[in-house]
């Protein structure tokens, strides 16, 4: 048991160190305003500051909706904005068949790349054989250029009323940062492969203000990786959060916050929502069925660094 706890204890120690470095390489090598947004973003002042600096010189103008062109016909703009600003969720932005039928489709005609490694694709049910050829586990399946290749999926991501929750929210014209697309992979999984999956609780910092909608392709119970969010936890962090940013236990969001500010989204497949990605969450890992999700993410800022696009010359099936 000993043995055990402690290299559960040196997974933690890794997984931060792993982290840092990764975030400040990839930040100095190719964004270094991106590095510093992150620094800044993480404190409530620093965001505050920077949203007032960096306000555009034209106020953002409400404007009719043309609700023929979009997919989410009985969404109700002010109802997400509203509960967005006080909880930093809302549930209930659901794809239309038709939509969920066409990009189903694509992720299982469409080679996927194991734990987001571009030489590492396969197809979706040659997972297994990837796995022994390669000599690897993969915890998730990732899709680059899913807007290039998939109509639907570009439908989403210009939709009118997706776009004008994002610019209420953020109060400036909304900028559309990236798509992913993803197989979360049922299974065992170590401290660092839940970490680097995106399985353990943390919070995002891809600009000062920012949204992501997210859509199941699967059913999700249970036991097929739904995702939790802490219910108002964008507008609150104990100092420990923000200094140390780090995966937090269970253990730990549920003494600060209480076991009732988790919402734990189960839904069938279609089933969308929408969150402030400030708050608290992660995606449980499946233990009995592989999960499909889509995220659509928008912002005041694109820093070219949440996008899936890759070169075709990167991608290389196993």
């Amino acid at each position: 048991m000993s043995i055990s706890l402690f290299n559960n204890y040196l997974d933690r120690i890794f997984s931060k160190f792993y982290n840092i470095c990764y975030e400040n390489y990839k930040g100095l090598t190719k964004n270094p305003r991106w590095l510093l947004m992150r620094k800044i973003a993480r404190f409530k002042t620093g965001r505050t500051i920077m949203i007032f600096l960096l306000k555009p010189s034209k106020k953002l103008c409400s404007s009719v909706v043309n609700e023929s062109n979009s997919c989410f016909k009985d969404v109700n703009i002010d109802d997400v904005v509203n509960t967005l600003k006080t909880e930093g969720l809302y549930l209930g932005i659901n794809l239309p068949q038709e939509i969920v039928k066409e990009i189903v489709e694509f992720a299982h005609s469409t080679v996927c790349y194991g734990n987001r490694k571009t030489n590492m694709g396969f197809f979706y049910h040659q997972k297994e054989q990837a796995q022994i050829k390669s000599g690897k586990h993969f915890i998730i399946g990732s899709y680059f250029n899913t807007s290039l290749l998939c109509p639907a999926i570009k439908k989403l991501q210009n939709d009118p009323k997706l776009l004008a929750i994002a610019a209420r929210y953020l109060d400036v014209q909304a900028v559309h940062q990236g798509n992913m697309m993803w197989w979360s992979f049922s299974g065992k999984t170590t401290y660092y492969e839940k970490s680097q999956a995106a399985q353990l609780f943390h919070y995002d910092i891809d600009d000062y203000r920012f949204l992501k909608f997210f859509f199941y392709l699967t059913d999700v119970d249970d036991q097929s990786g739904p995702h939790v969010c802490v219910r108002g936890s964008h507008n609150k962090k104990k100092l420990s959060h923000l200094w140390l940013r780090k995966r937090e236990t269970d253990e730990e969001i549920i003494d600060y916050y209480g076991s009732e500010s988790l919402v734990k989204i189960c839904g069938n497949t279609g089933f969308g929502f929408v969150e402030d990605p400030l708050c608290f969450h992660k995606g449980i890992t499946p233990t009995h069925k592989d999960r499909l999700i889509l995220q659509i993410e928008f912002a005041r800022t694109d820093y070219g660094m949440q996008h899936d696009f890759r070169a075709s010359s990167l991608l290389k099936c196993i």
